[in-house]
């Protein structure tokens, strides 16, 4: 890098200094004044309108514009560099929000810490071009820093031999973006002074953890709102918290349930057979006659059931808390403001406009030296042409520069326009030109007004066309159009705008609100409704848990009767809606109370869970209110499957003419089932059905195709049509409860098929 860097100074000074280097130069100075001479005027002003006379001169004149400032056609590195040799240091006048001019003190005595020539620039956007550009204007070596609006270091180093490049890359990697400038440039003056193998060390290493970013150093008002809201959380919900549990452990437990009649509790002692007081106790006031006692008096709660100790710490924990939710508070959250603190002075909010009023009062024209040039120099002479061709009749003042929201106007160009003209003085038409984003604006200060404005506005030139292909902000081209306007707009008898009415906003205060603010109140509000639903859940939860364990105690001294464990039995083949209905949320619950009780490694629960949870897809949220007879008896079905898969007996197949009945254990269905159109043959029967048709008349020989037909019907399950007609049979009824044909697994799966599609 250092041997880069001496190239390109002696390459420069070589150039500088090459033999015949001057003779080339006025050779190229006579061809262009040569070619200026031969080309026509309206060449020389690429913003004329079609048809405009042509009064530019070829090339800009290079007269000051006034005392101390650069020529009138001069670039802006010219401008930069006139403004360095003022002052090493320059603080752009577009960012009096961000970084106020009054802090050129401080950035120059950072600046003098490298001790080399230091020269900076703060402005709101450039690039590393501009430096060089900036360095050849001036023509002294030293170090050429570029501190951006945010803080961003770009550095060029001339004729010096510090590790400026590697210090600027550590400082932007490891200083937070919102420490602002000068905490930058003071960072990057105390890195560029050491050891330069060190420094370029260290800036590879940050190199290779580019991913690593250093935290923010200001927090915002939101976050601000957001630390009082979480204070307001903490001051309900940790009090409340400990007050419930502190609650819960002061109650006592341990008093004994009023004695049953006619049974007699044991004194403490022989001696003391009265009443004990303060214990909760109940005790014998006379001596027992005969096998039965006194009938002792129920119990009535009093003091002794609270434990005051406990209820003593649980008071002084929960006053503790909150007090140290308001001491703690200022040293978790000790952030006071949300930028750096700068001190903005109405100085800084009007150097700008000053500015301005100085360059327009002398020219007519005010070029930003924190701006990029939109115009070359031929077609800003133009400009300045056609501006003193229409001074007879309409005066113009026109400004580059850009607007942005730490400006004075905070983004409103409108309020910079009537502080220009409040400080000039001066009534006309005030054009501003960003350069950087294409914006234009315009305002007539007059007495007697025009309709110029309104002509721009028509002429919708206020924001480059973005229509087209092309990102380029035609700024010439719409400037030339805006003088047209100018030039063509005619008196409408109203008075113009009044620079009065527009001032400037006021400055933001970077104070953050107070702790205990804002959003204080609604988090104290939301903090109580959370606490009483943590103390619903954990109320629920523990009587959920004691249920649970009465149950199970339960269960264990009286064990569920095997018959009422096998589950139900559905025999009817002609059953109604109500009665699918009862039976389906019958059946569904106790099969959940089942499983419930059952051992988590007990044989058949996963397919008896499968059961249960295609069971309640299809009765729905509503019980099975909605659902049509075919949906309930289908519940009512896997109901029975999941029972007799958890007695062991996980038949894949349901009975044949009813799957109410449950598995088809009793074998296959009969061969004359085909005759009578009740396939398919494999098809299985539970064992009363298939009992029945073998001790039935259907089997005979000669028994015909009618009677076995009326001898199948009379189990076969028919359910009621939903639409009101005759009983169907149940493998010609609703979507799903056909599917027990092909077996359980083809059931449980149409089921929550069907669910998914609802």
């Amino acid at each position: 890098m250092r041997t880069q860097r001496r190239t390109r100074d002696r390459e420069r000074s070589t150039a500088r200094t090459a033999p015949g280097t001057p003779v080339a130069a006025a050779a190229l100075a006579a061809a262009l004044l040569l070619l200026g001479g031969a080309a026509p005027a309206t060449a020389a002003d690429p913003t004329a309108a079609p048809g405009a006379a042509a009064t530019a001169p070829a090339s800009p004149a290079a007269a000051p514009t006034a005392a101390g400032q650069p020529p009138a056609g001069a670039t802006q590195s010219e401008r930069l560099a006139a403004e360095l040799r003022r002052n090493p240091v320059y603080i752009s006048a577009d960012l009096p929000r961000q970084v106020p001019r009054s802090l050129a003190p401080e950035f120059a005595a950072v600046a003098g810490r490298t001790g080399v020539p230091t020269y900076v620039l703060v402005l709101p956007d450039a690039d590393r071009t501009l430096l060089a550009q900036v360095h050849d204007r001036l023509g002294v070596d030293g170090l050429y820093v570029l501190v951006e609006k945010y803080g961003g270091i770009t550095v060029s180093a001339f004729g010096t031999d510090l590790p400026a490049e590697a210090a600027a890359r550590i400082v932007n990697h490891e200083v937070p973006y919102d420490a602002g400038p000068l905490a930058r440039l003071t960072a990057f003056a105390d890195k560029v002074v050491q050891d330069r193998s060190r420094v370029e060390a260290e800036a590879d290493e940050t190199s290779r953890n580019h991913d690593d970013y250093p935290s923010r150093t200001y927090i915002s008002s939101t976050d601000r709102e957001n630390q009082n809201l979480l204070l307001g959380l903490a001051a309900v919900l940790v009090p409340g918290l400990l007050l419930a549990l502190g609650l819960r452990f002061a109650r006592r437990r341990d008093t004994p349930a009023p004695a049953r009649p006619g049974r007699v509790p044991l004194a403490k002692s022989a001696a003391k057979p009265q009443f004990e007081k303060g214990a909760g106790r109940q005790g014998v006031g006379r001596k027992a006659k005969g096998a039965a006692g006194p009938r002792p008096r129920p119990a009535s709660p009093s003091a002794g059931s609270w434990r005051p100790g406990v209820l003593a710490v649980t008071l002084a924990a929960a006053l503790a808390s909150l007090l140290g939710v308001v001491l703690a508070a200022p040293a978790v959250f000790p952030q006071t403001i949300d930028d750096p603190d700068l001190t903005v002075t109405r100085a800084d909010l009007d150097a700008r406009a000053t500015e301005a009023a100085a360059a327009l009062t002398a020219g007519g024209v005010y070029q930003d030296p924190s701006a990029p040039d939109p115009l070359t120099a031929e077609q800003l002479a133009a400009v300045r042409q056609r501006i003193a061709d229409l001074a007879a009749k309409t005066p113009v003042h026109l400004l580059f520069t850009p607007s942005g929201t730490d400006d004075e106007s905070a983004g409103n160009g409108q309020l910079l326009l009537a502080q220009v003209r409040r400080l000039t003085g001066r009534d006309g038409v005030y054009v501003q030109v960003d350069p950087v984003n294409g914006y234009l604006r315009l305002a007539e200060y007059a007495p007697a007004g025009t309709d110029v404005e309104s002509r721009f506005r028509r002429a919708d030139l206020d924001y480059p066309d973005r229509s087209t292909a092309s990102d380029g902000l035609r700024i010439p081209e719409r400037l030339n159009t805006a003088l047209d306007e100018i030039a063509a707009a005619r008196p409408t008898g109203e008075r113009g705008d009044d620079a009065d009415d527009y001032p400037l906003p006021e400055l933001r205060s970077n104070k953050l609100p107070p702790l205990f603010s804002d959003d204080f109140a609604p988090g104290v509000l939301l903090g109580a409704m959370l606490l009483g639903i943590l103390l619903l859940l954990a109320w629920g939860a523990v009587a959920a848990a004691r249920a649970v364990v009465r149950s199970r105690r339960h269960r264990a001294v009286n064990p569920v009767p095997a018959q009422r464990a096998a589950g139900p039995h559905r025999t009817a083949a002609r059953p109604t809606a109500r009665q699918l209905r009862v039976w389906a949320g019958e059946d569904t619950r106790a099969l959940a109370a089942r499983l419930a009780a059952v051992d988590q490694d007990a044989p058949g629960r996963a397919r008896a869970w499968d059961c249960l949870d295609a069971a309640e897809l299809l009765l729905g949220g509503d019980g099975g209110r909605a659902a049509d007879p075919s949906d309930l008896a289908a519940a009512t079905a896997l109901a029975r499957a999941g029972f007799d898969a958890l007695r062991g007996r996980p038949d894949r197949q349901l009975c044949r003419t009813n799957p109410l009945h449950g598995a088809a254990a009793g074998g296959k269905v009969p061969s004359w089932f085909d005759s009578v159109d009740l396939s398919p043959r494999t098809a299985r029967l539970c064992a009363e059905c298939h009992h029945d048709f073998q001790n039935g008349g259907a089997v005979r020989t000669a028994a015909d195709r009618t009677a076995r037909r009326a001898e199948a019907e009379k189990r076969l399950l028919h359910l009621p049509d939903a639409d009101g007609g005759a009983p169907v049979p149940w493998d010609r009824s609703g979507q799903v409860l056909p599917a027990a044909l092909e077996g359980l697994d083809a059931l449980i799966l149409r089921a929550r098929e069907s669910a998914s599609v609802q």
